[in-house]
């Protein structure tokens, strides 16, 4: 796909550098799902190399005006990024993670929750008595690829943002436990904080509180489990209350219905609603609310 404006010259390097608010910052991730030329210029950027811009990309003062911003940015914070906490909050490794496998994501998801950057995809339809693994389907070859790429970063560094993209990549490929103890390993990484109760309360990272809550809702529609629903619940109000984003909006009315049923969750969706009411994913809610 063409690039088409969006994200601007400014947008793209204030991603790079950790300085976009959640919604823009979703909304990049899901763009360059669908265009090579910024994902190109993200990858090589982050990586601080001289070839920031793609040798055949079109778009040479654009790439060429990047690397110049992100050189003038890495000199001007060389001394903060000694400290890692701060350097994770300012320059989230897990970035580029979370890019690789919302491009390498399937056509259909397997859970009701929405995870952060990623573009809309239906519910893979449950056939009664059969269950598909995830790991052993040809069709997820990239994601596979890219799971990979996000496991290795977390070897090298368990920050919050690469414990993130880790705990998502295993949510995608089946594995809610795992899923759900690096997303809490994140969480309270990300806060510093010795309880969950208390990292939750203190985080500001609204796509770690979504995708935690998402993995949580699945956990309790599958095993029946009120505690996990009850804990989304607060993740996904926690989220809610720091932004109220579609994504946030749309996982509090998922946790709200793990946890209460559909009939408590009717007010949640049409708070979904109000946020978003043209999209894919509000055509499902609406689907949810008729049925």
């Amino acid at each position: 796909m063409e690039h088409t404006g969006f994200p601007s010259d400014e947008t793209l390097a204030a991603f790079i550098d950790g300085r976009l608010d959640p919604e823009t910052r979703g909304k990049v991730i899901a763009h360059m799902t669908t265009c090579s030329e910024c994902y190109s210029v993200f990858v090589n950027a982050t990586e601080m190399t001289a070839a920031a811009a793609p040798e055949s990309s079109r778009r040479t003062s654009r790439t060429g005006w990047l690397a110049v911003a992100i050189a003038a940015t890495a000199a001007a914070m060389s001394v903060i990024f000694l400290v890692t906490p701060v350097r994770d909050r300012i320059l989230p490794r897990g970035d580029a993670g979370m890019v690789a496998l919302a491009k390498a994501a399937p056509p259909e998801r397997i859970i009701a929750g929405r995870i952060s950057g990623f573009p809309y995809q239906p519910m893979t339809p449950v056939m009664r008595g059969t269950t598909t693994d995830p790991m052993k389907n040809p069709a997820n070859a990239a994601l596979l690829t890219a799971s990979a790429g996000v496991e290795r970063s977390v070897i090298k560094r368990r920050s919050p943002g690469n414990l993130h993209a880790s705990g998502v990549a295993h949510l995608l490929l089946g594995d809610n436990k795992t899923a759900i103890d690096l997303l809490h390993e994140a969480l309270l990484t990300e806060t510093e904080q010795r309880t969950l109760a208390g990292a939750i309360e203190e985080s500001d990272d609204v796509p770690l509180l979504n995708d935690l809550s998402a993995a949580l809702s699945n956990r309790a529609v599958q095993q029946r489990n009120v505690a996990a629903a009850a804990e989304a619940v607060r993740c996904a109000d926690r989220a809610f209350r720091l932004e109220r984003t579609p994504q946030s909006a749309w996982n509090r009315a998922v946790a709200i219905e793990s946890l209460n049923g559909s009939k408590h969750a009717k007010s949640a969706w049409n708070d979904y609603l109000a946020i978003d009411a043209t999209s894919s994913w509000a055509a499902e809610a609406r689907k949810k609310l008729a049925e």
